[in-house]
């Protein structure tokens, strides 16, 4: 029993051989011509360009599988219709050809001159294969895209159809068909079960790079002379944020009744945009390194610029530490932080004292809360004559990922 199943077996894979790599029969004692190939539908002069991708084909899609040798064109261009007219999706063939002779495979042991053995492809230092792409997805994780993905993984084309001869051009059909006899795999696996979502080949790298603010954002804050758009790290620390009228209560005593009268008649947000770009300036001329940015719904100010603000062994960097602590107002620090400049001289034991209290508070992210307020604030002038308006800081600041421009909305994706 257990012979005559073996024997199925090996009947029933070598039926699913391509032409050209016939499957080893261990009774075969002498050489057979190999069959000619199975003929195949040819192609109208409209499919070429019907099915071919293009850079608006869509920035992801779904790679169903692929076929090299001869007739291995046809067959594709063969499943992209049938897969647009069976499921109603976009299909696209794409030639891929890989230059091998650069590629210098070494085997193993050394030939008569103690030099490595050198080994070269069976098939010759070039190959050419032929994909098909499915869909037109926006990103990587589309819900439509997932959902399309199982249903190419398990539909089973006529197309990719083993004929009687056992003979096709889809790579990897053999393997597939032996592994699935051998594992017993669910019949509800199609012939393209290996299928994945991969991006456009056509597309440049930059496309795929992490989308940067869109162009209205841009536009707002490009000119600005300390955008956060020019932050060259990934990361700052976010210092003051201004979503309306965010000054001090009283300070409205300290400004003239014109003042107050003009102040009625601005909008909320173009007053925090004066805010943070007052205090951007301000900061910039004590000595800090702050950048503005200004958005739909807020302007903020940020600090410094980081690739990341922990170091290797999971502790703060000393730069981001001196940031929070100086304008957080967790930390008993000066309520005017920018009273003086930055690089004015300060005590060694004042220094050890705060670095003591640091590491003391902080414990994860960025920091720790500290019992008791002590809310910082910037004596900021708007007007010249006019006394000068204080502007706080936030209670918590926070690293965050700095805006950067947007590359990939250079390149039009249009369905």
């Amino acid at each position: 029993m257990a012979l005559a199943r073996s024997l199925a077996l090996l009947m029933a894979v070598a039926l699913a051989t391509p032409a050209g790599a016939q499957f080893w029969n261990p009774f075969r004692s002498k050489p057979q011509a190999e069959p000619a190939a199975a003929p195949v539908r040819q192609a109208s002069a409209q499919e070429p360009l019907r099915y071919k991708l293009t850079e608006e084909s869509g920035p992801w899609l779904i790679l169903a599988t692929t076929f090299s040798g001869e007739g291995a064109e046809a067959q594709a261009r063969q499943l992209c219709a049938e897969l647009t007219q069976t499921l109603r999706l976009p299909a696209y063939v794409h030639e891929m050809n890989f230059d091998l002779a650069g590629d210098e495979p070494v085997g193993r042991g050394v030939d008569r001159y103690g030099a490595p053995v050198k080994m070269r492809y069976r098939s010759g230092d070039e190959r050419r294969e032929w994909a098909v792409l499915v869909g037109d997805y926006p990103s990587v994780d589309d819900t439509i895209a997932s959902r399309d993905l199982l249903t190419v993984k398990s539909v089973k084309p006529q197309a990719l159809a083993i004929d009687a001869e056992g003979q096709t051009r889809q790579n990897l059909a053999n393997y597939r068909a032996m592994t699935a006899m051998m594992t017993a795999k669910d019949e509800g696996d199609g012939p393209m079960r290996s299928a994945f979502m991969t991006r456009n080949p056509l597309l440049p790298d930059e496309f795929f790079a992490p989308k940067g603010v869109d162009k209205f954002l841009e536009k707002m804050n490009k000119d600005l002379d300390y955008t956060a758009l020019a932050i060259p790290g990934r990361k700052t620390i976010r210092v003051a944020t201004f979503r309306g009228r965010g000054t001090l209560v009283g300070a409205s005593q300290s400004r003239s009744s014109k003042s107050r009268r003009k102040d009625k008649e601005i909008d909320p947000l173009v007053e925090a945009a004066e805010n943070a770009h007052f205090l951007c300036e301000e900061m910039r001329s004590k000595g800090w390194e702050a950048y503005e940015f200004h958005d739909r719904t807020e302007s903020w100010v940020s600090v410094g610029s980081f690739d990341k603000v922990f170091s290797d062994d999971g502790q703060p960097l000393a730069e981001a530490v001196e940031i929070v602590r100086t304008f957080g107002a967790a930390h008993n620090t000066s309520s005017t932080p920018l009273d003086k400049q930055r690089n004015a001289p300060v005590e060694s034991a004042r220094a050890a004292q705060v670095k003591q209290q640091f590491n003391n508070l902080f414990t994860s992210e960025i920091g720790q809360v500290a019992t008791g307020m002590n809310p910082k604030y910037a004596q900021v002038t708007f007007e010249k004559g006019q006394a000068p308006r204080p502007i706080p800081f936030d209670i918590y600041p926070e690293a965050v990922d700095a805006p950067k421009r947007s590359v990939s909305s250079g390149f039009a994706w249009r369905r």
